[in-house]
């Protein structure tokens, strides 16, 4: 039995006992891929699982939220595991969102054109963007900024998720809380906008 295995099998024990089921502790005993797929099987796991009644407001403070709604991006997005995965890694490398961005834009260089690689970003990490059609350059740059490899990303992206379904009615999670001014920002400059011309940025993060 792997790893993933045994501590998905102990996470359903924890979880049906009644227990705290906090993924957190479980998905801290590994790293890298094999953390992205725990995730994923335990969000799968949690939504074909019977609904206990919880208290929302008191869920709604919870830090495993957020490990959740990434997960869901990850399970119903065409990004892989990104949305799980590049979220933690700045989080590991201390660097805010918008210096990501900037850092980014100007290994791309592409410093003029901050405001749609931050869209672009922005779609990798909520699992928007196709990952085969994101260029190895971004990934190169990206990865050096975070400091995981190029290889690595590229397959945390292409990684299939271990499900798509979704419970009926929805989403297993819903956002708790709006978006950030820098999602706002790159959700304002959207790429692919009626009228733009596909340029270099098209290109890096959609040509392949």
């Amino acid at each position: 039995m792997s790893d993933v295995e045994r501590l998905l099998a102990e996470y359903k024990r924890v979880h049906q006992g009644g227990g705290d089921a906090d993924p957190r502790p479980f998905l801290d005993q590994l790293s890298g891929l094999d953390r992205e797929q725990l995730a994923g099987l335990i969000d799968t796991y949690l939504s074909r699982a019977p609904r206990r009644e919880v208290e929302l407001a008191a869920f709604e403070d919870s830090p495993a939220v957020s490990v959740a709604e990434s997960v869901q991006r990850s399970l119903a997005g065409s990004a892989g595991l990104w949305p799980a995965l590049l979220p933690r890694l700045r989080t590991e490398a201390r660097i805010r969102r918008a210096d990501l961005v900037a850092e980014l834009a100007a290994r791309l260089g592409a410093q003029r054109r901050q405001d749609k690689v931050a869209a672009y970003y922005h779609q990798m990490e909520q699992g928007l963007l196709p990952a085969p059609g994101v260029s190895d350059t971004v990934l190169d740059a990206l990865g050096k900024i975070v400091g995981y490899s190029r290889e690595a990303l590229r397959s945390a992206g292409e990684m299939p998720a271990p499900s798509r379904a979704t419970p009926e009615g929805g989403a297993v999670f819903a956002r708790t809380t709006g978006a950030a001014p820098d999602e706002q920002a790159a959700q304002a400059h959207s790429p692919g906008a009626a009228g733009e011309d596909w340029d270099e940025i098209d290109r890096l993060f959609r040509g392949g």
